[in-house]
C-alpha cells in the first residue's frame, strides 16, 4: 500500500504543530510523549493507574502525544505489521492512530485511550465496546474505519513506527519529556509518573502541582 508524499507532509505538519503549544500564560508546556501497545498490559497498567488519575493536575502544563506501536514493525513499507502482542494489536494499534489524529482536545484523547486500552482487554467483544469509547469521544466509528482501511490509517502508524524507532524502546510503555530519553526518569515516571512530571513541570511554572 503506497502513501504518498502529500499526505505524509500533512501528517508531519500536523505533528510539528502540536509540539508548541503554551499554556494560558504563553509559558510553553513540558512535552511528554507515551510509546505503547494496545495490548500490552504493562501499557494498560501506566494509563489507568499513572496518567490517568493525574491528568486533571498536570493538563494546564502537559503536551501529551500518544504513539500506539511500541515493538511493533512494518513489512513492505506498510503493507503489513507485525506486532509483539499478534495481530489483533496490530488492528488495534492502527484504529488507535485513526481515532486519536481526530480528536484534537487532549483531555479527550486521555479519556478515549484509558476507554480503549481497558476495552481491548475484554474477553467478550472488545470492538464494540472500543467502538462506543470513540463515540464518547465524539467519533464517529465509521470514520474511523475508513480511515483504518486507507493509506491514512497506514501512514499513521508508519509515521508511529518512525517515532518509535527513533528511541528504540527496550521496554513499554516507554515516556520521553521533550523528545529526550532518560532511563532514571523512565524508571521512576512508571512508578510514579505524577512525581516525575511535576518536578519537570515546576521549572517553568512554579506554582504547579501545589
Amino acid at each position: 500500500m503506497s502513501v504518498s508524499k502529500k499526505d505524509i507532509l500533512c501528517l508531519t505538519l500536523i505533528l510539528i504543530l502540536s509540539f508548541f503549544c503554551k499554556d494560558a500564560h504563553g509559558l510553553e508546556k513540558l512535552n511528554v510523549d507515551i510509546l505503547y501497545e494496545a495490548l500490552c498490559p504493562d501499557s494498560l497498567r501506566f494509563v489507568r493507574n499513572q496518567l490517568h488519575p493525574s491528568w486533571k493536575e498536570l493538563e494546564p502544563y502537559i503536551n501529551i502525544h500518544f504513539v500506539p506501536f511500541g515493538k511493533s514493525q512494518s513489512i513492505n513499507d506498510g503493507e503489513s505489521f507485525q506486532c509483539q502482542h499478534g495481530p489483533g494489536e496490530c488492528n488495534r494499534n492502527k484504529i488507535m492512530s485513526c481515532a486519536l489524529q481526530g480528536i484534537p482536545d487532549q483531555s479527550t484523547q486521555v479519556e478515549y485511550v484509558k476507554c480503549a486500552m481497558v476495552s481491548f482487554f475484554q474477553e467478550n467483544d472488545p470492538l464494540g465496546f472500543a467502538e462506543r469509547c470513540a463515540t464518547e469521544a465524539g467519533l464517529q466509528w465509521s470514520e474511523i474505519m475508513t480511515c483504518y482501511n486507507s493509506n491514512i490509517g497506514t501512514m499513521l502508524q508508519l509515521q508511529a513506527e518512525r517515532e518509535t524507532q527513533a528511541i528504540k524502546p527496550k521496554f513499554v510503555p516507554t515516556i520521553l519529556y521533550n523528545k529526550t530519553f532518560d532511563q532514571v526518569l523512565q524508571n521512576d515516571s512508571i512508578r510514579n509518573f505524577k512525581q516525575v512530571a511535576c518536578s519537570l513541570v515546576s521549572q517553568t511554572h512554579p506554582n504547579a502541582c501545589s
